[in-house]
């Protein structure tokens, strides 16, 4: 246990993980298998990510809660908004992630250069068991997260729960359709996406909750949270792509490559390989006159100020 600005925060072995649609998790004590890939993500599109944060409505000696923090890249952003004065608290079930970031955090506090922030701490923690009094955080803060938990809006209550009366949960999150925008064959997508949706069902998995973008509001209401506005956030890029570009989508397409094998057409899936091959000379990422898009939904929902009545109850 230890005690953070009077809060008793148990680091605690718990599951937090982010399972992959063939239904694999990552064990504690080592990085995610997907943790190049999102490690890409943030350096590809850091100004855009940047410029989100940047509009959040956070202030000086706020306390925020980064669910699912990873290596904390987002929590080490979150701090420069808050002053000397704030604090930022990072979960995440990755005991390597949580080293990771706990060394970073470190590190930037000792840097001469270091400008005045927020204090940065990072505990080991279950979604279903965060182990924070009621109404801890001014803000709550969970980034293409919500998608992998068993259950969105159950994880989203556990959220509020943390959060004052008042305050924000804040997601950012994708749509497994309309992620990725790519100059796909019309003839070729379609099948792709259908396949896709049946490994998802064939997997064990509630389908659904990979479409999570799309209802974000739902499923704050359903939390009990009040929506306050959805945003879509276009990243987009043209050709010639980046290093960080190239490694994050080459990435995305050899998974998703694996996840339709089963369940497309012989032909297609021919097809489709050889555009995602770089040694092929369709390469889809090699065209001269790529462009893509990279889809992002950013959901406010904050906390009411009292307790909504449970359905059917008189008001």
């Amino acid at each position: 246990m230890c005690t953070i600005a009077g809060y008793r925060i148990a680091v605690i072995a718990a599951s937090l993980a982010r399972p992959s649609p063939d239904g694999g998790a990552d064990g504690p004590g080592t990085r995610p298998r997907y943790e190049a890939r999102l490690a890409a993500y943030h350096r590809a599109f850091a100004p855009e990510l940047q410029a989100i944060l940047d509009a959040l409505p956070l202030g000086a000696g706020m306390r925020v809660l980064d669910f699912a923090c990873g290596d904390g890249y987002y929590a080490s952003h979150l701090a420069r908004r808050l002053g000397a004065s704030g604090m930022v608290v990072g979960v995440d079930h990755s005991e390597g992630y949580l080293d990771d970031a706990s060394a970073d955090a470190a590190d930037a506090a000792n840097a001469a250069f270091a400008s005045p922030g927020a204090t940065v701490v990072y505990a080991r923690a279950a979604a279903g068991a965060l182990p924070f009094a009621d109404d801890t955080f001014d803000l709550v803060w969970c980034a293409q997260s919500l998608f992998s938990l068993p259950d969105p809006v159950e994880a989203l209550r556990r959220m509020a729960r943390v959060t004052r009366p008042g305050g924000l949960v804040v997601v950012l999150e994708n749509d497994t359709v309309h992620q990725v925008c790519l100059p796909w064959p019309v003839q070729l997508e379609l099948p792709v996406r259908a396949a896709e949706l049946r490994s998802f069902a064939e997997g064990g998995h509630d389908a659904a909750k990979f479409y999570v973008g799309r209802r974000l509001p739902a499923i704050m209401a359903e939390a009990q949270l009040d929506p306050q506005r959805t945003t879509t956030h276009a990243f987009d890029r043209q050709a010639p792509i980046g290093d960080d570009e190239r490694v994050l989508l080459q990435d995305y397409l050899d998974e998703l490559v694996q996840r339709v094998r089963p369940f497309l057409d012989a032909s297609l899936l021919a097809e489709l390989s050889d555009l995602v091959n770089p040694a092929s000379s369709h390469h889809l990422l090699a065209e001269p006159y790529l462009s893509l898009t990279w889809l992002n939904v950013l959901a406010v929902g904050r906390k009411p100020l009292a307790a909504k009545p449970a359905d059917g109850a008189r008001s």
